[in-house]
């Protein structure tokens, strides 16, 4: 969180529909009172009160009288829109504006036996016969006895608005997040998905991690205005935020690694990750924590890629530029941690890192596809050596009998409804009983198959036409010409070199 109470209002300011309507607290300086009962509103003259810096007013594991001023405008109550008193924060409390009781979240206590706790985010109606144009002294009565983080500013705000349920109001603000949280759902599940089933290494498997992470942070960041939650569930949701964010910082960090550390990569993996975890550990509040937990790495790889790029190593510079905005970006927008532009920016980041895993994955592709071009090519020259130190032969069954017809002297098989014409170089030719898809799996390398309906030996062929259709034909030197295909043409093109 941040330090001021003042940065606090203006960030959920910033979620609320117009800033115009609303009339927050003046947490400049307030009063605050501790250890005085709980059933009388103290008078704040006694002994026991002081004035102190509002951010410095905190009921962790304390029970606290707070006064406060609320300056309301004119126009607002001569509205006919019906006025709310909103109460953001981590306790629970009783509230009274002008001496009069407004409402109570929970049971406020002197301990966790005696306190009920409220919820995060609360609204209560109030009657505009109780408030006055300017100044409204406004009191709290305030608990956290089960609280679990002592947060810098636990109250987040408080204020006078046009009527909504305050749960509904967070949603309302969080509504353009979708856009970001769809992208890395999509993005993770997408990349997740094809690394699992190419079985990747972590190269393309961290990527989608650092979308699944970034999309379980922005979640818990949401959940605040799809649940109302009691005030206990608040330090869960802040140490949700906080350990997606350093998965997904530890993801990225060792993406960028991967990619640009060829040597010594544990020991300037060690050095990287102390620096980019060296500001999560000093920063004040969860949400500098959490900024820091993905910008630091993103940081540190933008440092790590410019060394790379340094090297000459291909696309470095262009990882540097990308994390080096990110991290500036991240910057500009880290007072409003909790608003949904920094997830814009992290969709952003991620958007360039799924081109890079296509790219990538295109690229990956092709050597396989040339490796195994090679692989056939190498193993047609092995076959073709081997039919002409020792030819084969194949069994052909046709007409009650079983002849074996050498390979090496078949120049083409030919399909015929239930049989296959096999057409020796002599041309005469056999009908055999058996599908085109058993007999080429029978045949050796040295047959291609050119056509739905023929298979050639490649030790006949003499010439390859294209035609203007994207078919062609195979003259044999034989002097038979056998259709190809059009689908199949550039496979045989590509044997045939």
């Amino acid at each position: 969180m941040t330090r001021h109470f003042l940065w606090l209002i203006l960030a959920l300011m910033a979620a609320l529909p117009a800033r115009a309507d609303v009339a927050p607290a003046d947490f400049g300086t307030v009063t605050v009172c501790e250890g005085l009962p709980a059933g009388t509103v103290p008078t704040f003259e006694e002994a026991a009160c002081r004035t102190v810096p509002g951010w410095q007013a905190s009921p962790h594991h304390r029970m606290l009288w707070v006064r406060t001023t609320i300056d309301l405008p004119a126009n607002m109550l001569a509205s006919g829109t019906p006025l709310a008193l909103y109460v953001s924060g981590k306790a629970a409390g009783r509230f009274y504006i002008g001496g009069n009781l407004v409402g109570e979240n929970g049971v406020p206590g002197p301990d966790a036996t005696h306190e009920t706790p409220g919820r995060m985010d609360v609204a209560f109606p109030l009657e505009k016969a109780a408030l006055k144009p300017g100044l409204n002294d406004f009191v709290l009565l305030l608990s956290g006895q089960h609280s679990h983080l002592d947060l810098v500013a636990p109250l987040h705000f408080i204020g006078i608005a046009p009527y909504t349920d305050p749960t509904a109001r967070i949603l309302k603000a969080y509504l353009p997040s979708l856009l970001p949280f769809g992208v890395l759902v999509a993005g993770a599940l997408y990349f997740g998905i094809l690394a699992v089933v190419r079985r990747a290494r972590g190269r393309l498997l961290l990527v989608p991690m650092v979308a699944l992470f970034a999309a379980g942070q922005l979640l818990a960041e949401v959940s605040r205005g799809l649940v109302a939650y009691e005030y206990p569930f608040h330090d869960i949701r802040l140490v949700l935020i906080l350990v997606c964010a350093l998965a997904a910082g530890a993801c990225l960090l060792l993406h960028v690694l991967d990619r640009f550390v060829p040597r010594h990569r544990l020991l300037v993996g060690l050095a990287a990750f102390l620096a980019a975890w060296e500001p999560v550990v000093t920063a004040h509040g969860f949400d500098g924590k959490s900024f820091f937990a993905l910008a630091a790495p993103a940081g540190v790889g933008a440092l790590v890629a410019l060394a790379a790029a340094v090297r000459r190593e291909a696309k470095a510079g262009r990882y540097a530029l990308v994390l080096a905005v990110f991290t500036i970006a991240a910057w500009q927008v880290q007072e409003a941690f909790l608003d949904i532009y920094y997830y814009y920016v992290v969709a952003a980041l991620m958007l360039f890192l799924f081109a890079e895993q296509v790219r990538l994955h295109m690229e990956d592709r092709r050597i396989r596809a040339a490796e195994r071009a090679r692989a056939d090519r190498l193993q047609q020259i092995l076959d073709e050596r081997a039919e002409r130190h020792a030819p084969g032969s194949i069994r052909v069954t046709g007409a009650g009998k079983v002849d074996l017809v050498p390979t090496d002297q078949l120049q083409y098989c030919k399909g015929a409804r239930d049989y296959v014409e096999l057409v020796l170089a002599d041309g005469t030719s056999h009908l055999h009983g058996g599908s085109m898809a058993d007999l080429e799996a029978d045949l050796p390398g040295t047959f291609l198959r050119v056509h739905r309906s023929y298979i050639v030996n490649t030790g006949f062929i003499q010439s390859l036409e294209r035609d203007s259709g994207g078919s062609g034909i195979l003259r044999l030197t034989t002097g038979t010409d056998v259709p190809v295909s059009r689908r199949i043409m550039p496979a045989v093109r590509k044997a045939l070199v």
